[in-house]
């Protein structure tokens, strides 16, 4: 099958930034781009497609992401949106009375942001027990590593009483600082850690499948082509699932599994695993580990103290560390003797530099691995003295560079402050010392948006209009490669997509403006109008 699109803009991303008229697309590969009339001379009795001055741009590319929990976050109470503790309860009642639970399963929630509320305080069990007292209710926090639970979900969690162990890496709170009794609010690996997370009963392996095919259809309606789950472990069968989709040929986008810590190795040492290659738009990629938690749930791990210290906090508190330097250069021994690419969550800039050493160590205990491109996922407080050991291990951060909309303002007046806020995400830093680096929204914490983050890229304006770094903001261009050629080069996959080249796979999108052209302000304002993913048609309004 041949099809020629012609009369627009197809920003080729290519090394010399090539913009085109037309583009000549055979079965799953593109056979060349050029000028309209040079490519209509090609082929005389084809299908052509006038694009009527619409742009064309590569597939985008979703550098970090949880695409399998994704679809699950819509089947339970979406919390973001809402600005008090009193409206967090109101729509937790009405959830319950709309919907009743069943019998051993649980209220869940997801997305609440303790920020927006009056003094910034998380709910406790104190206020989840009206909601109710006899169904078990745990509800996420935006950033993922905190949850609020009720007493009965902490009576199954196992820390009731005063008489518990908490997982390593894990915080549960208290009511008091004197006392053991847990208040309701549980950080990291409290709820985080394998054991804890079999806890909450998972949806039917059926309903999971399905929701992964949704979950695709929304991901493809915002431009994206390749994507990535980074929470296969054994307990939660995330690489069941996958396969699963896979081999009954339910995948119509690229996915990559990473393969958490401590699942790791046996997962990437079952032989019927698919590695670097895809099978049926599915591989398990590499290794995933988890270093310490967000800024905006004030767990990420600082070398100085947050601007505001949390309640409860001493006022030296910079977070904290999830595991050993033991532990971890371990672990990233066992990867590169594996000869697999890690990717390590690293927010907080000590979290940053453990990575670093214990990188540089494991790489001089195995005489390699700088050839994996290892990945520091979000890299928010990631310093400009630390880029250039990052340049030197040949590693690429991919940045949750949103948070400068989302919660920009937060890091300004409460977790950073005013001078360190202007250097969170540091795209700019990063592209002056010539680092591949990529971008991403960490769903389901966001929808995974990469016009959005082009835009937040360019502009870095928080929800109130501050501008924050204007010396990291970047070009429309280079945003444009931070989500479509530097993502392919993060996933070893430079050569077959990420930009419209020829004996590329013909993984583009068209959208009803140019980005290169139109005002900044208005680059969150392009639509997707159709994905094409390997020639065929994934999406289209």
């Amino acid at each position: 099958m041949k099809k020629i699109y012609f009369n627009g803009n197809i920003i080729t991303v290519d090394k010399n930034e090539s913009v085109f008229e037309a583009i000549l697309i055979e079965d799953d590969k593109i056979k060349a781009v050029g000028n309209d009339e040079e490519i209509l001379a090609l082929e005389k009795d084809i299908e052509k497609i006038d694009l009527e001055k619409k742009t064309v741009l590569p597939g985008f590319i979703d550098p970090h992401g949880h695409i399998v929990a994704m679809p699950q976050t819509l089947m339970i109470v979406m919390l973001g949106d809402v600005n008090s503790k009193e409206e967090l309860l109101e729509r937790l009642r009405k959830e319950l009375k709309e919907n009743p639970v069943e019998e051993g399963k649980w209220l869940i929630g997801f997305g609440y942001d303790n920020s927006k509320f009056e003094g910034g305080l998380h709910p406790t069990k104190f206020d989840l027990d009206t909601v109710s007292k006899d169904i078990p209710i745990s509800i996420s926090h935006a950033s993922g590593h905190l949850a609020a639970v009720n007493s009965k979900a902490l009576e199954l969690y196992g820390y009731s009483g005063d008489d518990y162990i908490v997982p390593e890496g894990g915080v549960v709170r208290t009511v008091s600082p004197d006392l053991k009794e847990a208040n309701g609010v549980l950080e990291e690996n409290a709820i985080l850690d394998s054991e804890k997370k079999k806890i909450i009963p998972s949806p039917g392996f059926e309903d999971v499948l399905k929701s992964v095919v949704k979950a695709q259809k929304l991901y493809a309606s915002l431009g994206i082509t390749t994507t990535q789950d980074a929470s296969v472990e054994e307990s939660n069968h995330y690489n069941d699932i996958l396969e699963t989709c896979a081999k009954n040929n339910m995948l119509f986008l690229d996915i990559v599994g990473l393969a958490t810590q401590p699942s790791t190795k046996n997962l990437m040492k079952n032989e019927k695993t698919p590695k670097r290659e895809y099978f049926n738009h599915y591989k398990l990629g590499g290794g995933k580990t988890c270093l310490d938690g967000s800024p905006q749930g004030f767990t990420a791990w600082l070398s100085k103290p947050y601007y505001v210290v949390p309640d409860g906090r001493t006022a030296d508190y910079c977070g904290y560390g999830t595991q050993s330097d033991e532990v971890l250069t371990s672990y990233f021994v066992d990867c590169i003797e594996m000869n697999i690419q890690v990717n390590v969550h690293t927010n907080g800039d000590e979290a940053c530099d453990q990575f670093l050493r214990c990188y540089e160590k494991a790489v001089e205990i195995t005489g390699h691995g700088r050839e994996l491109r290892p990945v520091m996922v979000h890299c928010q407080a990631l310093r400009y003295d630390q880029l250039d050991r990052v340049k030197a291990l040949n590693a690429i951060p991919t940045f949750f560079n949103d948070h400068v909309r989302f919660w920009g303002d937060l890091h300004y007046n409460k977790v950073f402050g005013p001078e360190r806020a202007q250097n969170i995400s540091p795209i700019g830093w990063a592209l002056e010392k010539d680092i591949k680096f990529t971008l991403h929204q960490d769903s389901p914490v966001k929808v995974p948006n990469q016009i959005l983050a082009i835009h937040n890229a360019v502009n870095r304006k928080t929800e109130s209009g501050r501008v924050l770094g204007e010396h990291q903001r970047i070009s429309v261009m280079e945003a444009i490669k931070a989500v479509t050629i530097n993502g392919a080069y993060q996933y070893f996959e430079e050569n077959t997509k990420g930009s419209l080249e020829v004996g590329k796979l013909a993984d583009m999108i068209i959208v009803d403006k140019n980005p290169l052209e139109i005002p900044v302000e208005e680059l969150e304002t392009i639509k997707v109008l159709e994905t094409i993913k390997e020639g065929k048609q994934i999406f289209a309004i």
